[in-house]
């Protein structure tokens, strides 16, 4: 992997993405960051042989979102000299989802300001109209995004994944299909499904660790089932994990439940999450 430019905080993180795993790495305060993101992404996606169009398109649209950061850094936080971004930095994030089926590459770009500096953009469309409501600053790159990936896109609020404590932001993503024959040999097991899919038990433990890594698992209580396999997450008021039966299941904010593969848990702590910081918006909201 590339070198970080100097005075950035060391990558942290597995060295590959790979099942149950998010590769993150920490992006540059000024100009560069487009460039350091396009050199991230084309690496990882040239490691993994993926097609030259995909990779092509991938750098693209990394590059677009990182460039987005520098009008969203009012929240980093440097040491005593201020030589060094500690915490709030922007972050480049990569990882599988859909492995047990349809199989993509997430690629998230994570900035430490939860709104924006005009109306949110709408993900709704495949692509964003001519003269969509978006500031001039963003609204031609993320036109781009939302062109290049047909649609598999969007944004949400989230927590930071690196720092010195893991801040409140949102992170913009976008999504790249990849076709079975190139997943990664160690991802795919005899027929094309993903290896290694932990049990519920096993799978409760892993995202209360994600979440206790993320910063928010200080009211957290789990409990589990060890005979019938099946672990229960009490994560706050309103906000409920239950993992049985090769699932993980949770509430959403608006009082619904959604669900993905255990396969896929960096995607259900990810979206935990995001209902966490939802419901913690909504909260202060109302008092």
């Amino acid at each position: 992997m590339m070198a970080m430019p100097t005075g950035m905080p060391a990558m942290s993180g597995p060295e590959y993405v790979g099942a149950g795993t998010c590769l993150a790495w920490p992006l540059p305060l000024d100009g560069t960051c487009a460039s350091v993101a396009r050199n991230l992404f084309g690496e990882v996606a040239a490691e993994m042989d993926l097609p030259g169009d995909l990779i092509e398109d991938g750098v693209t649209m990394a590059s677009e979102l990182a460039a987005n950061t520098l009008h969203a850094q009012g929240n980093v936080e440097f040491d005593g000299s201020r030589q060094r971004p500690v915490t709030g930095f922007p972050e480049l994030w990569l990882y599988f989802r859909g492995l047990d089926g349809d199989c993509e590459l997430v690629c998230k770009v994570f900035d430490s300001q939860r709104g924006w500096t005009g109306p949110p953009p709408d993900p709704a469309g495949a692509a964003l109209e001519a003269g969509a409501n978006l500031d001039a600053v963003r609204g031609r790159g993320l036109q781009v995004v939302a062109g290049l990936s047909g649609g598999r896109w969007g944004h949400h609020l989230t927590r930071a994944r690196l720092g010195r404590w893991k801040v409140q932001g949102k992170a913009v993503w976008f999504a790249l299909p990849v076709p079975r024959s190139f997943v990664p040999g160690y991802l795919r097991g005899h027929a094309g499904r993903a290896r290694d899919v932990p049990g519920s038990c096993q799978a409760g433990k892993e995202l209360e660790a994600m979440l206790a890594d993320r910063g928010i698992a200080n009211r957290l209580v789990r409990s589990e089932e060890l005979s019938a396999d099946i672990s229960v997450l009490s994560v706050r008021l309103g906000l409920t994990v239950w993992c049985r039966d090769g699932r993980a299941t949770w509430t959403t904010a608006d009082g619904g439940y959604a669900s993905c593969p255990l396969t896929d848990l960096v995607e259900a702590g990810e979206q935990v999450v995001r209902t966490y910081e939802e419901l913690d918006c909504a909260a202060a909201a109302t008092a």
